[in-house]
Protein backbone atom coordinates (compact mmCIF):
# COMPACT_ATOMS: atom_id res chain seq x y z
CA UNK A 1 0.00 0.00 0.00
CA UNK A 2 1.17 3.22 -0.86
CA UNK A 3 0.41 6.12 0.69
CA UNK A 4 1.10 9.69 2.37
CA UNK A 5 2.91 11.08 5.95
CA UNK A 6 0.00 13.62 5.84
CA UNK A 7 -2.69 13.36 8.65
CA UNK A 8 -5.88 12.11 6.61
CA UNK A 9 -8.17 15.52 6.50
CA UNK A 10 -11.37 13.00 6.15
CA UNK A 11 -11.33 9.74 6.83
CA UNK A 12 -14.16 7.75 5.80
CA UNK A 13 -15.77 5.88 8.62
CA UNK A 14 -19.33 3.82 9.34
CA UNK A 15 -20.41 7.34 10.24
CA UNK A 16 -21.65 10.18 7.80
CA UNK A 17 -18.63 12.43 7.38
CA UNK A 18 -20.98 15.38 8.42
CA UNK A 19 -21.56 13.74 11.85
CA UNK A 20 -17.90 13.15 12.08
CA UNK A 21 -16.76 16.87 11.71
CA UNK A 22 -19.53 18.13 14.04
CA UNK A 23 -18.22 15.73 16.71
CA UNK A 24 -14.68 16.93 15.97
CA UNK A 25 -15.93 20.98 16.46
CA UNK A 26 -17.49 19.59 19.84
CA UNK A 27 -14.29 18.23 20.98
CA UNK A 28 -12.47 21.22 20.06
CA UNK A 29 -14.46 23.71 21.97
CA UNK A 30 -14.75 21.42 25.00
CA UNK A 31 -11.07 21.35 25.07
CA UNK A 32 -10.95 24.66 25.13
CA UNK A 33 -13.04 25.52 27.56
CA UNK A 34 -11.31 23.63 30.30
CA UNK A 35 -8.44 25.43 29.57
CA UNK A 36 -9.87 28.46 30.17
CA UNK A 37 -12.12 27.36 33.50
CA UNK A 38 -8.97 25.16 34.50
CA UNK A 39 -8.18 27.32 37.66
CA UNK A 40 -12.27 27.47 38.50
CA UNK A 41 -12.52 23.34 37.99
CA UNK A 42 -9.04 23.29 40.39
CA UNK A 43 -10.08 24.83 42.87
CA UNK A 44 -13.54 23.38 43.04
CA UNK A 45 -14.36 20.78 45.36
CA UNK A 46 -15.91 18.54 42.15
CA UNK A 47 -13.27 19.60 39.65
CA UNK A 48 -10.90 16.65 39.58
CA UNK A 49 -14.13 14.35 38.60
CA UNK A 50 -15.08 16.57 36.30
CA UNK A 51 -11.66 16.74 34.20
CA UNK A 52 -11.53 13.10 35.15
CA UNK A 53 -14.76 12.54 33.38
CA UNK A 54 -14.04 14.70 30.73
CA UNK A 55 -10.52 13.29 30.14
CA UNK A 56 -12.52 9.60 29.95
CA UNK A 57 -14.67 10.46 27.40
CA UNK A 58 -12.24 12.16 25.04
CA UNK A 59 -10.14 9.47 25.26
CA UNK A 60 -13.23 7.17 24.01
CA UNK A 61 -13.74 9.32 21.16
CA UNK A 62 -10.32 9.34 20.26
CA UNK A 63 -10.08 4.96 20.17
CA UNK A 64 -13.06 5.87 18.14
CA UNK A 65 -11.76 7.74 15.80
CA UNK A 66 -8.74 5.17 15.57
CA UNK A 67 -10.45 2.04 15.24
CA UNK A 68 -12.56 3.73 12.40
CA UNK A 69 -9.68 4.61 10.61
CA UNK A 70 -7.89 1.40 11.64
CA UNK A 71 -10.92 -0.71 9.58
CA UNK A 72 -11.11 1.84 6.50
CA UNK A 73 -7.16 0.96 6.39
CA UNK A 74 -7.44 -2.87 6.55
CA UNK A 75 -10.31 -2.65 4.04
CA UNK A 76 -8.14 -0.62 1.78
CA UNK A 77 -4.93 -3.08 2.04
CA UNK A 78 -7.32 -5.97 1.05
CA UNK A 79 -9.45 -4.41 -2.02
CA UNK A 80 -8.75 -5.14 -5.09
CA UNK A 81 -10.20 -1.65 -5.88
CA UNK A 82 -7.35 0.99 -6.08
CA UNK A 83 -8.86 3.43 -3.51
CA UNK A 84 -7.35 7.14 -4.05
CA UNK A 85 -7.52 10.88 -3.39
CA UNK A 86 -6.35 13.93 -5.32
CA UNK A 87 -5.58 17.64 -4.46
CA UNK A 88 -6.90 19.87 -6.49
CA UNK A 89 -4.48 20.29 -8.82
CA UNK A 90 -4.90 16.46 -9.56
CA UNK A 91 -2.20 14.86 -7.68
CA UNK A 92 -2.41 11.97 -5.57
CA UNK A 93 -2.20 12.19 -1.98
CA UNK A 94 -3.50 9.21 -1.02
CA UNK A 95 -3.43 5.52 -2.94
CA UNK A 96 -4.52 2.31 -1.25
CA UNK A 97 -5.44 -1.10 -2.86
CA UNK A 98 -3.97 -3.92 -4.15
CA UNK A 99 -3.81 -2.01 -7.71
CA UNK A 100 -1.74 0.69 -6.18
CA UNK A 101 0.99 -1.46 -5.83
CA UNK A 102 0.74 -3.74 -9.46
CA UNK A 103 0.63 -0.11 -11.10
CA UNK A 104 3.46 1.30 -9.06
CA UNK A 105 1.47 4.31 -8.49
CA UNK A 106 3.19 7.20 -6.39
CA UNK A 107 2.11 10.17 -4.65
CA UNK A 108 2.49 13.07 -6.44
CA UNK A 109 2.12 12.09 -9.47
CA UNK A 110 -0.48 13.78 -11.94
CA UNK A 111 -3.40 11.35 -12.34
CA UNK A 112 -3.95 12.98 -16.14
CA UNK A 113 -0.63 11.34 -16.84
CA UNK A 114 -2.17 7.87 -16.64
CA UNK A 115 -4.89 8.49 -19.70
CA UNK A 116 -3.05 10.16 -22.76
CA UNK A 117 -5.13 8.75 -25.43
CA UNK A 118 -8.23 6.99 -23.49
CA UNK A 119 -11.70 7.75 -25.36
CA UNK A 120 -12.95 9.08 -22.10
CA UNK A 121 -10.55 11.60 -21.10
CA UNK A 122 -12.54 13.98 -22.43
CA UNK A 123 -15.79 12.75 -20.15
CA UNK A 124 -13.09 12.96 -17.55
CA UNK A 125 -11.73 16.47 -18.06
CA UNK A 126 -15.51 17.53 -18.61
CA UNK A 127 -16.27 16.69 -15.47
CA UNK A 128 -13.33 17.85 -13.46
CA UNK A 129 -13.38 21.20 -14.69
CA UNK A 130 -17.18 21.41 -13.66
CA UNK A 131 -16.31 19.71 -10.60
CA UNK A 132 -19.27 17.00 -11.31
CA UNK A 133 -18.92 13.14 -10.05
CA UNK A 134 -18.50 10.76 -12.59
CA UNK A 135 -19.12 7.10 -12.83
CA UNK A 136 -17.93 4.02 -15.20
CA UNK A 137 -15.80 5.86 -17.15
CA UNK A 138 -13.34 3.39 -19.20
CA UNK A 139 -9.50 4.40 -19.76
CA UNK A 140 -6.54 3.03 -20.72
CA UNK A 141 -2.96 3.72 -18.88
CA UNK A 142 0.27 3.27 -20.19
CA UNK A 143 2.14 2.07 -17.00
CA UNK A 144 5.78 1.62 -19.90
CA UNK A 145 6.05 1.88 -22.93
CA UNK A 146 7.01 -1.80 -23.40
CA UNK A 147 3.93 -3.14 -21.43
CA UNK A 148 0.74 -3.68 -23.54
CA UNK A 149 -1.90 -0.81 -21.95
CA UNK A 150 -4.22 -2.00 -19.08
CA UNK A 151 -7.74 -0.74 -18.97
CA UNK A 152 -9.36 1.05 -15.50
CA UNK A 153 -13.08 1.52 -14.53
CA UNK A 154 -12.78 4.72 -12.53
CA UNK A 155 -15.77 6.14 -10.12
CA UNK A 156 -14.76 9.83 -8.24
CA UNK A 157 -16.43 12.71 -6.17
CA UNK A 158 -15.31 15.92 -5.89
CA UNK A 159 -14.26 17.23 -2.47
CA UNK A 160 -14.95 20.52 -1.44
CA UNK A 161 -13.92 23.05 1.70
CA UNK A 162 -15.97 25.03 3.48
CA UNK A 163 -16.33 27.84 0.98
CA UNK A 164 -17.05 25.77 -1.67
CA UNK A 165 -13.79 25.35 -3.85
CA UNK A 166 -12.31 22.19 -4.93
CA UNK A 167 -9.96 20.62 -2.46
CA UNK A 168 -9.49 17.46 -4.51
CA UNK A 169 -11.07 13.96 -5.84
CA UNK A 170 -12.03 10.94 -3.97
CA UNK A 171 -12.52 7.41 -5.85
CA UNK A 172 -11.95 4.39 -6.87
CA UNK A 173 -10.84 2.18 -9.62
CA UNK A 174 -11.24 -1.08 -10.68
CA UNK A 175 -9.03 -3.04 -13.28
CA UNK A 176 -10.89 -4.42 -16.29
CA UNK A 177 -7.93 -5.41 -18.90
CA UNK A 178 -9.15 -8.62 -18.90
CA UNK A 179 -12.46 -8.16 -19.40
CA UNK A 180 -11.42 -5.24 -22.05
CA UNK A 181 -9.52 -7.95 -23.51
CA UNK A 182 -12.52 -10.79 -23.72
CA UNK A 183 -14.43 -7.77 -25.42
CA UNK A 184 -11.57 -6.95 -27.64
CA UNK A 185 -11.25 -10.92 -28.43
CA UNK A 186 -14.66 -10.94 -28.90
CA UNK A 187 -15.14 -7.80 -31.16
CA UNK A 188 -12.06 -9.83 -33.56
CA UNK A 189 -14.05 -12.87 -33.12
CA UNK A 190 -17.33 -10.85 -34.02
CA UNK A 191 -15.43 -9.28 -37.03
CA UNK A 192 -13.80 -12.51 -38.52
CA UNK A 193 -17.28 -14.34 -38.59
CA UNK A 194 -18.67 -11.10 -40.16
CA UNK A 195 -16.48 -11.44 -43.14
CA UNK A 196 -16.98 -15.05 -43.31
CA UNK A 197 -20.30 -14.59 -43.62
CA UNK A 198 -20.02 -11.89 -46.01
CA UNK A 199 -18.03 -14.54 -47.89
CA UNK A 200 -20.41 -17.37 -47.48
CA UNK A 201 -23.65 -14.75 -48.43
CA UNK A 202 -20.98 -13.75 -51.64
CA UNK A 203 -20.63 -17.65 -52.31
CA UNK A 204 -24.22 -18.62 -51.51
CA UNK A 205 -25.72 -15.90 -53.92
CA UNK A 206 -23.51 -16.99 -56.78
CA UNK A 207 -24.65 -20.50 -56.19
CA UNK A 208 -28.10 -18.70 -56.21
CA UNK A 209 -27.22 -17.10 -59.11
CA UNK A 210 -25.95 -20.25 -60.83
CA UNK A 211 -28.49 -22.56 -59.51
CA UNK A 212 -31.45 -19.50 -61.30
CA UNK A 213 -29.42 -19.75 -64.53
CA UNK A 214 -29.54 -23.53 -64.54
CA UNK A 215 -32.90 -23.72 -63.75
CA UNK A 216 -33.68 -21.11 -66.95
CA UNK A 217 -31.86 -23.12 -69.27
CA UNK A 218 -33.80 -26.17 -67.81
CA UNK A 219 -37.15 -24.26 -68.06
CA UNK A 220 -36.30 -23.37 -71.72
CA UNK A 221 -35.66 -26.81 -72.35
CA UNK A 222 -38.66 -28.28 -70.71
CA UNK A 223 -40.92 -25.34 -72.83
CA UNK A 224 -38.86 -26.76 -75.97
CA UNK A 225 -39.73 -30.39 -75.34
CA UNK A 226 -42.89 -31.62 -77.52
CA UNK A 227 -44.61 -32.68 -74.72
CA UNK A 228 -46.57 -32.06 -71.58
CA UNK A 229 -44.60 -32.15 -68.72
CA UNK A 230 -46.05 -31.95 -65.20
CA UNK A 231 -44.47 -31.37 -61.30
CA UNK A 232 -47.27 -32.95 -58.80
CA UNK A 233 -46.66 -32.97 -55.58
CA UNK A 234 -46.73 -36.19 -53.08
CA UNK A 235 -50.45 -35.72 -52.87
CA UNK A 236 -50.92 -35.01 -56.68
CA UNK A 237 -51.58 -31.66 -56.88
CA UNK A 238 -49.82 -29.56 -59.96
CA UNK A 239 -46.73 -27.47 -59.20
CA UNK A 240 -45.69 -26.72 -62.53
CA UNK A 241 -47.38 -27.17 -66.49
CA UNK A 242 -45.19 -26.42 -69.37
CA UNK A 243 -46.41 -24.98 -72.41
CA UNK A 244 -47.26 -27.97 -74.39
CA UNK A 245 -48.96 -29.43 -70.79
CA UNK A 246 -50.93 -26.73 -70.98
CA UNK A 247 -52.34 -26.90 -74.44
CA UNK A 248 -52.81 -30.45 -74.34
CA UNK A 249 -55.03 -30.13 -70.90
CA UNK A 250 -56.56 -26.79 -72.40
CA UNK A 251 -55.95 -25.27 -69.46
CA UNK A 252 -53.64 -21.99 -68.46
CA UNK A 253 -50.20 -22.55 -66.22
CA UNK A 254 -51.57 -20.31 -63.50
CA UNK A 255 -55.06 -22.20 -63.33
CA UNK A 256 -53.09 -25.59 -63.17
CA UNK A 257 -51.30 -24.51 -60.15
CA UNK A 258 -52.69 -26.53 -57.33
CA UNK A 259 -55.01 -28.96 -59.16
CA UNK A 260 -54.94 -32.28 -58.51
CA UNK A 261 -53.76 -33.94 -61.52
CA UNK A 262 -56.81 -36.02 -61.85
CA UNK A 263 -58.97 -33.05 -62.60
CA UNK A 264 -57.75 -32.75 -66.07
CA UNK A 265 -58.52 -36.50 -67.02
CA UNK A 266 -61.60 -37.11 -68.50
CA UNK A 267 -64.43 -38.40 -66.74
CA UNK A 268 -64.28 -41.74 -68.52
CA UNK A 269 -61.06 -42.82 -67.46
CA UNK A 270 -60.84 -41.46 -64.54
CA UNK A 271 -61.09 -44.67 -62.75
CA UNK A 272 -58.92 -46.15 -64.78
CA UNK A 273 -56.45 -43.68 -64.32
CA UNK A 274 -56.63 -43.69 -60.20
CA UNK A 275 -56.07 -47.36 -60.65
CA UNK A 276 -53.10 -46.86 -62.63
CA UNK A 277 -52.12 -43.76 -60.09
CA UNK A 278 -51.86 -46.09 -57.14
CA UNK A 279 -50.15 -49.13 -59.31
CA UNK A 280 -47.60 -46.42 -59.98
CA UNK A 281 -47.45 -45.38 -56.51
CA UNK A 282 -46.38 -48.47 -55.20
CA UNK A 283 -44.62 -50.02 -57.83
CA UNK A 284 -40.39 -48.83 -59.06
CA UNK A 285 -41.12 -49.66 -62.60
CA UNK A 286 -42.41 -47.13 -65.11
CA UNK A 287 -45.75 -47.65 -66.60
CA UNK A 288 -47.63 -46.45 -69.42
CA UNK A 289 -51.21 -45.83 -69.91
CA UNK A 290 -53.11 -44.02 -72.28
CA UNK A 291 -56.30 -41.79 -71.29
CA UNK A 292 -58.93 -38.91 -72.29
CA UNK A 293 -58.22 -35.54 -71.04
CA UNK A 294 -60.90 -33.66 -69.40
CA UNK A 295 -60.70 -30.03 -71.17
CA UNK A 296 -60.06 -30.84 -74.44
CA UNK A 297 -60.88 -34.49 -75.06
CA UNK A 298 -57.73 -35.68 -76.29
CA UNK A 299 -55.98 -39.00 -75.80
CA UNK A 300 -52.79 -38.75 -74.39
CA UNK A 301 -50.49 -41.40 -73.46
CA UNK A 302 -48.72 -41.03 -69.97
CA UNK A 303 -45.96 -42.29 -67.62
CA UNK A 304 -45.24 -41.24 -64.12
CA UNK A 305 -41.53 -40.60 -62.32
CA UNK A 306 -41.52 -40.54 -58.85
CA UNK A 307 -39.26 -38.13 -57.09
CA UNK A 308 -37.38 -39.49 -54.00
CA UNK A 309 -35.85 -37.32 -51.81
CA UNK A 310 -34.95 -39.27 -48.78
CA UNK A 311 -35.19 -42.69 -47.12
CA UNK A 312 -37.69 -41.42 -44.48
CA UNK A 313 -39.65 -39.74 -47.22
CA UNK A 314 -39.44 -41.96 -49.97
CA UNK A 315 -41.71 -40.22 -52.39
CA UNK A 316 -41.84 -36.23 -52.55
CA UNK A 317 -43.85 -35.93 -55.63
CA UNK A 318 -43.59 -37.16 -58.75
CA UNK A 319 -43.19 -36.02 -62.82
CA UNK A 320 -45.99 -37.14 -65.24
CA UNK A 321 -44.94 -36.55 -68.92
CA UNK A 322 -47.46 -37.10 -71.17
CA UNK A 323 -48.16 -36.67 -75.25
CA UNK A 324 -50.89 -36.71 -77.81
CA UNK A 325 -52.01 -40.09 -79.17
CA UNK A 326 -55.48 -38.51 -80.66
CA UNK A 327 -54.18 -39.01 -84.29
CA UNK A 328 -52.75 -42.23 -83.58
CA UNK A 329 -55.45 -44.11 -81.36
CA UNK A 330 -57.63 -42.86 -84.26
CA UNK A 331 -55.43 -44.73 -86.73
CA UNK A 332 -55.31 -47.93 -84.65
CA UNK A 333 -59.13 -47.65 -83.53
CA UNK A 334 -59.78 -47.59 -87.64
CA UNK A 335 -57.53 -50.20 -88.00
CA UNK A 336 -59.19 -52.33 -85.48
CA UNK A 337 -62.20 -51.69 -86.58
CA UNK A 338 -61.29 -52.50 -89.82
CA UNK A 339 -59.72 -56.18 -88.43
CA UNK A 340 -62.98 -56.96 -86.34
CA UNK A 341 -66.11 -55.20 -88.27
CA UNK A 342 -68.06 -55.84 -91.81
CA UNK A 343 -67.19 -52.91 -93.85
CA UNK A 344 -70.82 -53.80 -95.65
CA UNK A 345 -73.03 -54.02 -92.50
CA UNK A 346 -71.01 -53.01 -89.69
CA UNK A 347 -71.70 -55.68 -88.00
CA UNK A 348 -68.83 -57.87 -86.54
CA UNK A 349 -67.08 -60.24 -88.10
CA UNK A 350 -66.08 -63.50 -87.72
CA UNK A 351 -63.10 -63.15 -85.53
CA UNK A 352 -64.76 -60.41 -83.10
CA UNK A 353 -67.73 -62.92 -82.90
CA UNK A 354 -65.00 -65.50 -81.40
CA UNK A 355 -64.09 -63.23 -78.93
CA UNK A 356 -67.61 -62.20 -78.00
CA UNK A 357 -68.80 -65.57 -77.15
CA UNK A 358 -65.80 -67.02 -75.52
CA UNK A 359 -66.31 -63.55 -73.14
CA UNK A 360 -70.37 -64.36 -73.18
CA UNK A 361 -69.52 -68.36 -72.41
CA UNK A 362 -67.39 -67.54 -69.35
CA UNK A 363 -69.81 -65.26 -68.04
CA UNK A 364 -72.49 -67.61 -68.37
CA UNK A 365 -70.28 -70.07 -66.41
CA UNK A 366 -69.64 -67.95 -63.81
CA UNK A 367 -73.36 -66.85 -63.31
CA UNK A 368 -74.90 -70.09 -63.93
CA UNK A 369 -76.73 -68.73 -66.85
CA UNK A 370 -78.10 -69.72 -70.22
CA UNK A 371 -76.96 -68.65 -73.62
CA UNK A 372 -78.37 -69.21 -76.93
CA UNK A 373 -76.53 -69.46 -80.26
CA UNK A 374 -78.71 -68.71 -84.16
CA UNK A 375 -77.06 -69.53 -87.22
CA UNK A 376 -79.29 -67.58 -89.97
CA UNK A 377 -78.50 -68.25 -93.34
CA UNK A 378 -81.01 -66.13 -95.97
CA UNK A 379 -82.72 -67.98 -98.44
CA UNK A 380 -83.11 -67.01 -101.91
CA UNK A 381 -80.03 -64.59 -101.90
CA UNK A 382 -78.22 -65.82 -104.48
CA UNK A 383 -80.69 -65.66 -106.89
CA UNK A 384 -81.63 -62.08 -106.11
CA UNK A 385 -77.85 -61.23 -106.17
CA UNK A 386 -77.40 -62.99 -109.77
CA UNK A 387 -80.73 -61.22 -110.99
CA UNK A 388 -80.24 -58.08 -109.82
CA UNK A 389 -76.54 -57.38 -109.28
CA UNK A 390 -74.00 -57.01 -106.54
CA UNK A 391 -75.50 -53.55 -105.30
CA UNK A 392 -78.75 -55.18 -105.16
CA UNK A 393 -77.30 -58.03 -102.87
CA UNK A 394 -75.70 -55.58 -101.17
CA UNK A 395 -78.82 -53.42 -100.43
CA UNK A 396 -80.36 -56.55 -99.73
CA UNK A 397 -77.50 -57.50 -96.98
CA UNK A 398 -77.59 -54.38 -95.33
CA UNK A 399 -81.11 -54.14 -94.72
CA UNK A 400 -81.56 -57.71 -93.07
CA UNK A 401 -78.47 -56.55 -90.54
CA UNK A 402 -80.17 -53.99 -89.94
CA UNK A 403 -83.62 -55.72 -89.11
CA UNK A 404 -82.08 -58.73 -86.99
CA UNK A 405 -79.72 -55.90 -85.05
CA UNK A 406 -82.80 -54.07 -84.03
CA UNK A 407 -85.08 -56.90 -82.59
CA UNK A 408 -82.19 -57.64 -80.20
CA UNK A 409 -81.15 -56.38 -76.73
CA UNK A 410 -78.40 -53.96 -76.36
CA UNK A 411 -76.27 -56.96 -74.73
CA UNK A 412 -76.69 -59.23 -77.44
CA UNK A 413 -74.33 -59.61 -80.39
CA UNK A 414 -74.93 -59.99 -84.46
CA UNK A 415 -72.12 -60.85 -86.58
CA UNK A 416 -72.15 -61.78 -90.19
CA UNK A 417 -69.84 -64.64 -90.56
CA UNK A 418 -69.47 -64.42 -94.36
CA UNK A 419 -72.00 -64.17 -97.49
CA UNK A 420 -75.29 -64.25 -96.29
CA UNK A 421 -75.04 -65.93 -93.35
CA UNK A 422 -75.21 -64.35 -89.53
CA UNK A 423 -74.64 -65.55 -86.19
CA UNK A 424 -76.74 -63.67 -82.76
CA UNK A 425 -75.32 -64.55 -79.30
CA UNK A 426 -78.53 -64.08 -76.97
CA UNK A 427 -76.61 -63.80 -73.55
CA UNK A 428 -78.77 -64.36 -70.20
CA UNK A 429 -81.61 -66.14 -72.46
CA UNK A 430 -84.06 -67.49 -69.45
CA UNK A 431 -84.53 -70.80 -71.47
CA UNK A 432 -84.44 -72.98 -74.61
CA UNK A 433 -88.21 -71.75 -74.77
CA UNK A 434 -87.68 -68.25 -74.91
CA UNK A 435 -84.62 -68.55 -77.20
CA UNK A 436 -86.62 -70.11 -80.11
CA UNK A 437 -89.34 -67.18 -79.37
CA UNK A 438 -86.93 -64.84 -80.82
CA UNK A 439 -85.93 -66.48 -83.20
CA UNK A 440 -89.24 -67.37 -84.67
CA UNK A 441 -89.68 -62.92 -84.60
CA UNK A 442 -86.38 -62.33 -86.45
CA UNK A 443 -87.35 -65.24 -88.99
CA UNK A 444 -90.63 -62.80 -89.32
CA UNK A 445 -89.45 -59.66 -89.62
CA UNK A 446 -87.17 -61.15 -92.50
CA UNK A 447 -90.10 -62.26 -94.66
CA UNK A 448 -91.15 -58.92 -94.59
CA UNK A 449 -90.49 -56.80 -98.08
CA UNK A 450 -87.43 -55.65 -98.75
CA UNK A 451 -86.59 -52.24 -100.75
CA UNK A 452 -84.92 -52.45 -103.67
CA UNK A 453 -85.13 -51.75 -106.99
CA UNK A 454 -88.57 -53.60 -106.61
CA UNK A 455 -90.41 -55.00 -104.03
CA UNK A 456 -88.58 -58.53 -103.07
CA UNK A 457 -89.46 -61.09 -100.15
CA UNK A 458 -86.72 -63.21 -98.56
CA UNK A 459 -86.66 -65.56 -95.67
CA UNK A 460 -84.13 -67.14 -93.82
CA UNK A 461 -83.30 -70.58 -92.04
CA UNK A 462 -82.26 -70.44 -88.69
CA UNK A 463 -80.71 -72.78 -86.22
CA UNK A 464 -80.03 -72.72 -82.24
CA UNK A 465 -78.09 -74.38 -79.66
CA UNK A 466 -78.26 -73.94 -76.47
CA UNK A 467 -75.56 -73.45 -73.22
CA UNK A 468 -74.87 -75.77 -71.62
CA UNK A 469 -78.23 -77.72 -72.29
CA UNK A 470 -76.01 -78.82 -75.72
CA UNK A 471 -72.39 -78.19 -75.13
CA UNK A 472 -70.54 -76.42 -72.71
CA UNK A 473 -67.68 -75.49 -75.59
CA UNK A 474 -67.87 -72.49 -77.99
CA UNK A 475 -66.61 -74.53 -81.06
CA UNK A 476 -69.47 -77.30 -80.16
CA UNK A 477 -72.12 -74.93 -79.95
CA UNK A 478 -70.74 -73.24 -83.18
CA UNK A 479 -71.05 -76.61 -84.48
CA UNK A 480 -74.26 -77.62 -83.41
CA UNK A 481 -76.36 -74.56 -84.34
CA UNK A 482 -74.69 -74.41 -87.76
CA UNK A 483 -75.82 -77.59 -88.01
CA UNK A 484 -78.99 -77.06 -87.17
CA UNK A 485 -79.14 -74.38 -89.41
CA UNK A 486 -78.44 -76.94 -92.35
CA UNK A 487 -81.49 -79.15 -91.18
CA UNK A 488 -83.55 -76.19 -91.28
CA UNK A 489 -82.57 -75.39 -95.09
CA UNK A 490 -83.09 -79.39 -95.84
CA UNK A 491 -86.39 -79.10 -94.09
CA UNK A 492 -87.69 -76.98 -96.76
CA UNK A 493 -86.22 -73.51 -95.57
CA UNK A 494 -88.19 -70.57 -93.35
CA UNK A 495 -88.20 -72.08 -90.43
CA UNK A 496 -86.08 -72.24 -86.93
CA UNK A 497 -84.37 -75.58 -86.10
CA UNK A 498 -83.15 -76.67 -82.65
CA UNK A 499 -80.44 -78.86 -82.65
CA UNK A 500 -81.02 -82.36 -81.47
CA UNK A 501 -78.54 -84.85 -80.64
CA UNK A 502 -78.05 -87.67 -83.65
CA UNK A 503 -80.41 -90.76 -82.69
CA UNK A 504 -78.73 -93.75 -82.42
CA UNK A 505 -80.08 -96.48 -85.16
CA UNK A 506 -80.64 -99.85 -83.47
CA UNK A 507 -78.51 -102.34 -83.68
CA UNK A 508 -75.47 -99.12 -84.67
CA UNK A 509 -72.78 -99.95 -82.29
CA UNK A 510 -71.47 -96.96 -81.72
Amino acid sequence: MIQTNAPLKQPPSSAAPGTMRRWSILNLSLLLALLGYGNYLLEAPWGAFAIAGLGAWLGGELALRDATLQRYRDFAKVSNDLLWETDHRGRFTDLNGILAQIFKLRIGQRWRTLFPKAPDLAVLNAATTAHRPFRNLELSIQLSPKQPPRWMRINGIPLLDESGRLRGYRGTALDITPHWQAREALHTHTTRLEREVVAAARELRLANQELAERERHLRTLINAVPVGIADLDIEGHCRYLNPVGCTLTNCPEQAAWGRHFLDFVHLDSRDYVEFAWDINRASSQIHWIEFRLRGSGRWVSACWTHLIENTRQPLSGSIVIFFDVTEARHKDQKLWIQAHYDPLTDLPNRSLFRERLEQALSRAKREHQHLALLWIDLDGFKAINDSLGHAAGDGLLQQAAMRVRRRLRESDTVARMGSDEFAVILPAIPDLTVAAQVATALLARLREPLTLSTARHISASIGLALYPLHTETAEALVQFAETAMVAAKQAGKNQVVVWQPPKVEPGDGS
